[in-house]
């Protein structure tokens, strides 16, 4: 069971699906029943803004998507990207606060996410 959970959280970060089927699966999970801490890393925020730019998902998804990342215990951020991804969370999970998510503000996250050579 405890893997079961842990894999709904995995997807979750990985975007492995729809997005709003994703959040519903990890909100049934309590954070007190998940001991392992799953890993957010840039690669899961890509998948999440390419599902955004080819229509996939809705800016509105994008939205709640990162508040679920942002607000469960249980989700880390990738090690030495923590401000990076810290940052892309917040934004978007407050575009009210910084800039509305558009096309253009998720290929300047795509580019600002990607590793450097």
């Amino acid at each position: 069971m405890a893997a079961q959970r842990r894999q709904v959280l995995l997807d979750l970060v990985k975007c492995t699906g729809r997005i709003d089927d994703l959040i519903a699966a990890a909100r049934m999970i309590p954070e007190s029943e998940c001991s392992a801490v799953v890993v957010l890393d840039r690669a899961g925020a890509q998948v999440a803004l390419r599902k955004v730019l080819a229509g996939e998902a809705l800016a509105g998804d994008l939205t709640t998507w990162t508040e679920q990342l942002h607000m469960r215990e249980d989700i880390d951020v990738e090690p030495g990207h923590e401000d990076l991804l810290t940052r892309f969370l917040f934004e978007m999970s407050t575009p009210e606060l910084f800039e509305p998510i558009t096309r253009e503000l998720c290929s300047r996250w795509l580019d600002e996410l990607c590793p450097t050579t």
